[in-house]
C-alpha cells in the first residue's frame, strides 16, 4: 500500500511545484536560449557569405581596373600609327609602345587595320591575330569591356578614327587566362585559379543574388568560390553572365587584415574575448532573472488560485500572503481589498435581505389595511385598486359603512414613498376609522369637520414637513348625492351618462400642514349612468420611454372609451392597465390610487 501511495505523493508535489506556468516559462527559456544559438548560426553563415563573396568581389574589382586600364591602350596605337601615307610597320613610335604593352599585360594581343582606297594596307608586326568585320551592335567609334567570342573570355579595346581618306582600326586583346590569374592572385594575396569558362545561367537579377547566397552559406565549405563577370556576347552584343576563375577565401588573412585596423593582434582578440564573456555573463544574468520571476509568477498565481478557490467555497475571510512590494504584490494586495469588500458586501446583501423580508412582511400586513369585502349598494358600485412604487406604499383607499345605505369613501396620497409613508398612511386610517367609530360622519356631522378632526390629528405627528393630500366623500344611496371634501387631492372626474365631463374641484389645504386649516363640503347629485373617478397623482404623472407624462386629458380620454356596462370594478381595472401600458419600459416612481363609483343608468 505504502509503495502505491508514495510515488503518488512524490507526483502530486512535482505538479505542484513545478506547474503549469513554470513549463511554460522554462519553454520560454529553452526557446530564447535556442532562437540565440540560431541567430548566432545565421549571423556566422552569414559572415561566411559576406567573407567568400568579398573575396570573389575583390579579384572582380581587379579585373575591372584593367579594363579601364586597357581603355589607354587602342588609342596610343592610333597616335603613334602615324598617318595613311606612311607604313604603319615603319612607325618608330609603336615599338616602345608595344614593349609596354606585353610587361604590363601578359599574354595581350594588338593589332592596327588600316582601310584606304587601295585597300588594307597592313597590321602591327609581330601581330598573329587579324580580327574580321566587327560586329553590328558595336559602336562605330569606341568600345573596351569584357567579351566572350566563340567560348573564350577577354578584355577587349576597339578604336576606329577617320583619317583624311582612310580608315584605322586599332583592337586590343587580354584573355582571362592563367597568367593573369597569377598577378590577380599576387594582387589579392589569395589563391586564384583558372577554370573552364562557363556560363551562369540564372533567369533573372534577383536569382543570382540566391544563388550566389546558396552557393556560399555553409560555413566551412572548401569549395572555391566562383568569379562571375557580366560579359558581352561579341556575335550579339546581349549581356550573359559567365565564371571566369575561382577564388579559395583564406579566412586567416581576413583576420589579419582586420588586425591590421587596429595596433595589435592581440588587442583584438582579448577585445572579442572580453565581448564573448560579457555576452554570456549578460545572457546567464538574464536566466537567472526569467527563473527568479518565474519562479515569483508562479507563487502568486499558485497562491491567487488557492484564495479563489476558497473565496468561491464562501470563505471571504481568506487572505492572500504578499510576498513582494511590485506589481504581483500589488495584485495580491487588490486580491485581498477585494476579498473584503465581498465580505462586507456578503454581510450587508444579508441585511438587505433581511430588510427584505421584512418589507415583505410589511407588504403583507399593509395589503389588510385595503378593504377585504366591497360595499354593496343599491343602484351603484364602488371599486378600488393601489400600486406601490416600492414594496410598501403611501397611497391609501378604504369604503367605510355609514349605515342607512350611505357609504364613506376615502383616498389620501401620503407624501413621500416606501417605510415612513407607510406608517404614516397606516395612522391616518387608523385615525379616520376612530372618529367615524365615534360618532363623527355617521351620527350626522359635516364632512368639513370630520376632514378638520384628521387635520389636527395628523398635524406634526410625522415632522413639519409630512402632509397628505385626501379626498373624502359620502355617497347617500337613496339620493344619488354625494358630499366631499377635497383637501389638496387631484379634481377628480364625473362623467356624464352623456359623457359630458365635470371636475369636482376644492380649495382645501393638504392634512397635516396647517393645524388650524379649515375644510368646506360640497354636494353633487350623481345622474343614474354617471360615473366618478377618483385618482392620486401617481396616475396622471406616470411617464413613457419618451418622458411624457399620462396626463388628465389622456385619463379623460380614457374614461370616456370605457362602455357603460362596465361596472367599477372593471373601470379601475382598465385604467390601471392604461396607465401600465403606457409607462411600459420605464420605472414606476410614484404610488398609483384609482377609486370607482359607477351608478347604474
Amino acid at each position: 500500500m505504502t509503495k502505491d501511495v508514495t510515488p503518488n505523493r512524490m507526483g502530486h508535489a512535482l505538479r505542484r511545484a513545478w506547474g503549469r506556468v513554470r513549463w511554460r516559462i522554462a519553454a520560454i527559456i529553452v526557446f530564447t536560449g535556442t532562437s540565440t544559438i540560431l541567430i548566432v548560426c545565421l549571423a556566422v553563415a552569414a559572415l561566411n557569405v559576406v567573407v567568400r563573396r568579398e573575396s570573389a568581389n575583390v579579384v572582380e574589382k581587379q579585373i575591372q581596373v584593367l579594363v579601364q586600364a586597357s581603355r589607354s591602350v587602342a588609342p596610343a596605337i592610333l597616335d603613334h600609327a602615324g598617318d595613311c601615307t606612311g607604313s604603319p610597320s615603319n612607325s618608330g613610335g609603336l615599338k616602345p609602345l608595344l614593349v609596354y604593352t606585353d610587361e604590363a599585360f601578359p599574354q595581350a594581343e594588338a593589332s592596327l587595320v588600316v582601310e584606304s582606297p587601295r585597300g588594307v594596307q597592313s597590321v602591327l608586326p609581330g601581330s598573329t591575330r587579324v580580327f574580321g568585320k566587327h560586329p553590328e551592335w558595336l559602336p562605330d567609334t569606341d568600345f573596351a569591356g569584357l567579351v566572350v567570342d566563340r567560348g573564350q573570355l577577354e578584355i577587349r579595346n576597339v578604336l576606329t578614327r577617320q583619317q583624311g581618306s582612310c580608315t584605322a582600326t586599332a583592337t586590343f586583346t587580354l584573355p582571362l587566362g592563367s597568367e593573369l590569374a597569377k598577378r590577380l592572385s599576387s594582387a589579392a594575396s589569395m589563391a586564384v585559379t583558372t577554370v573552364s569558362p562557363r556560363p551562369f545561367r540564372v533567369h533573372s537579377p534577383n536569382q543570382r543574388v540566391f544563388r550566389t547566397i546558396e552557393g556560399n552559406f555553409l560555413p566551412g565549405m572548401t569549395r572555391p568560390a566562383a568569379v562571375v563577370l557580366t560579359v558581352r556576347n561579341w556575335e550579339t552584343g546581349a549581356p550573359e553572365d559567365w565564371i571566369a576563375y575561382s577564388v579559395r577565401p583564406s579566412y586567416s588573412s581576413t583576420l589579419e587584415d582586420m588586425a591590421r585596423l587596429g595596433s595589435q593582434l592581440a588587442n583584438w582578440v582579448w577585445l572579442l574575448a572580453a565581448l564573448l564573456f560579457l555576452v554570456v555573463l549578460v545572457n546567464a544574468a538574464g536566466v537567472g532573472m526569467c527563473i527568479r520571476l518565474g519562479s515569483s509568477i508562479a507563487t502568486a498565481i499558485d497562491d491567487l488560485s488557492r484564495a479563489a478557490h476558497q473565496i468561491a467555497g464562501g470563505n471571504f475571510a481568506w487572505r492572500t500572503p504578499v510576498r513582494s512590494k511590485d506589481q504581483l504584490g500589488d495584485l495580491s494586495c487588490n486580491f485581498n481589498e477585494m476579498a473584503i469588500a465581498l465580505e462586507r458586501l456578503k454581510r450587508e446583501e444579508a441585511a438587505a435581505l433581511r430588510i427584505e423580508s421584512e418589507l415583505q412582511v410589511a407588504r403583507s400586513v399593509q395589503e389588510y389595511l385595503y378593504p377585504r369585502v366591497v360595499p354593496v349598494l343599491r343602484g351603484a358600485s364602488v371599486a378600488g385598486q393601489t400600486l406601490a412604487a416600492r414594496t410598501v406604499g403611501g397611497d391609501l383607499y378604504d369604503f367605510v359603512d355609514l349605515g342607512r345605505e350611505r357609504i364613506g369613501i376615502l383616498c389620501a396620497d401620503v407624501s413621500g414613498k416606501g417605510i415612513p409613508a407607510a406608517l404614516m398612511m397606516a395612522n391616518l386610517q387608523a385615525v379616520a376609522r376612530a372618529h367615524l367609530r365615534e360618532g363623527g360622519d355617521g351620527a350626522g356631522a359635516p364632512a368639513g369637520c370630520f376632514v378638520e378632526k384628521l387635520n389636527q390629528e395628523i398635524a406634526g405627528r410625522f415632522g413639519d414637513n409630512r402632509y397628505a393630500t385626501l379626498f373624502w366623500a359620502a355617497y347617500d344611496a337613496d339620493t344619488a348625492v354625494l358630499t366631499y371634501v377635497n383637501a389638496g387631492n387631484p379634481s377628480p372626474i364625473l362623467i356624464g351618462a352623456g359623457g359630458e365631463i365635470e371636475r369636482l374641484n376644492s380649495d382645501g389645504f393638504p392634512i397635516g400642514m396647517f393645524a388650524n386649516a379649515r375644510y368646506t363640503a360640497k354636494d353633487i347629485r350623481m345622474q343614474p349612468g354617471s360615473r366618478l373617478v377618483i385618482f392620486s397623482d401617481g396616475l396622471t404623472d406616470a411617464q413613457n420611454a419618451a418622458g411624457e407624462d399620462f396626463g388628465d386629458q389622456r385619463l379623460i380620454d380614457c374614461c370616456r372609451t370605457i362602455a357603460p356596462v362596465i361596472d367599477a370594478e372593471g373601470v379601475a381595472g382598465r385604467l390601471m392597465q392604461a396607465v401600465a401600458e403606457w409607462s411600459t419600459g420605464t420605472e414606476q416612481f410614484d404610488d398609483t390610487t384609482v377609486v370607482v363609483v359607477d351608478v347604474a343608468a
